[in-house]
């Protein structure tokens, strides 16, 4: 039962990252600074609205739901090196559970795997491997990953048939999840596209990084200006940039579409949100281990057919995309009637555009 209760608190860590501190409140403060759960944190701090800190948030409160102690711990300087020396202070400071949220701990989970064999870890968005490529998940690692793919598409296909015929994907760095969003919006608005025999085009480009600034601000405003009417950001807090962006050029007609999880407090143009339920995956693996079912040594899938992935409708700012047309293209999603080009089924995103979509 120990182990449970360690899980769930790791768990709810799970849902997002944050600068150094405590999630519970004062009065939970752990005896002898001693925390049982912690999340190593991606760079020095929390971005308001992304993944990390809605993460965060869920982990925090499921903390003391649980009257469970926790901590993150903040990587200034973001590298395998720092990421495994954050790793050591959180064990130093008791930590039994630690999360690592993103594809850029993977090496580390496979170095830290083996070098804490009585600490429990959950990767979030990949699966340990080393520099050389050569994976594998130890009976103290559990691992998640998303079909961005698939809500990368509900995003294309609805913005279609909301009636956008320019389109922009920005995305940070080209990793696996990065592209499959893309990917995913590629094929949703190619079908859209397609149903409605309407000409679209988009266009296409990673930054190389997923970090705000003011180039990919600057890359946004110069797609909104030459006639692209909603751009999808994908890659960290890249999408605050393009919120910028959308907000100088025409903050009521030009259009963003958030990543990972809903983003529609953070502008009014925040058309919807792609979205990863964090929630529901964390949730099952805590009921999992709540049933004393440890699942380590395993990496789950997390798609429309569990109810992984989703658009954002409730908070959606839709004018004609209706909840009866996202549920019938869910439903084909959720049964395999759809099928889709991941990250390495196509050489460019050019190849899976179709006969109505043109990609720059």
């Amino acid at each position: 039962m120990k182990r449970c209760l360690m899980f769930a608190a790791a768990l709810i860590l799970v849902v997002s990252l944050v600068s150094c501190g405590s999630s519970s409140k004062d009065k939970k403060k752990a005896k002898n600074d001693t925390y049982e759960v912690a999340m190593i944190v991606d760079g020095d701090e929390l971005a308001e609205g992304s993944v990390d800190q809605d993460t965060w948030m869920s982990v925090k409160n499921l903390a003391d739901e649980n009257d469970l102690t926790s901590q993150y711990y903040t990587t200034k300087e973001p590298s395998k090196d720092n990421y495994l020396a954050s790793i050591q202070k959180a064990v130093d400071k008791g930590a039994k559970f630690i999360v690592l949220p993103g594809s850029n701990f993977e090496t580390t989970a496979y170095a830290a795997q083996s070098t804490y064999p009585d600490v429990d870890f959950l990767l979030i968005d990949g699966v340990p491997h080393d520099e050389n490529g050569t994976y594998a998940t130890a009976s103290n690692m559990v691992s998640m990953v998303f079909a961005e793919e698939e809500a990368g598409y509900l995003a294309g296909y609805a913005a279609v048939k909301e009636g956008y015929t320019k389109l922009g994907f920005l995305g940070g760095q080209e990793s696996p999840a990065v592209k499959r969003y893309g990917y995913g919006f590629v094929q949703g608005a190619a079908a859209a596209a397609a149903e409605k025999e309407k000409k679209v085009t988009m266009r296409y480009q990673y930054t190389g990084s997923n970090e705000a600034s003011d180039g990919a601000k600057d890359t946004a405003v110069s797609w909104y200006r030459d006639g692209t009417q909603v751009i999808f950001g994908s890659g960290g807090t890249i999408n605050s940039s393009v919120i910028k962006a959308a907000e100088k050029v025409d903050k009521d007609k030009k259009k963003v579409i958030g990543s990972d999880v809903d983003q529609s407090k953070l502008s009014d143009t925040v058309l919807t949100s792609a979205e990863k339920n964090l929630e529901k995956a964390v949730g099952d693996l805590m009921r999992d281990y709540a049933g004393d079912k440890f699942v380590g040594g395993m990496a789950f899938n997390y798609a429309a057919k569990n109810n992984g992935v989703a658009l954002e409708m409730d908070n959606g700012r839709f004018e004609t995309f209706s909840q009866k047309e996202y549920d019938a293209i869910f439903a084909k999603l959720k049964s395999g009637e759809i099928e889709l080009k991941k990250d390495t089924g196509a050489g460019s995103a050019a190849e899976l555009a179709g006969d109505w979509v043109t990609v720059k």
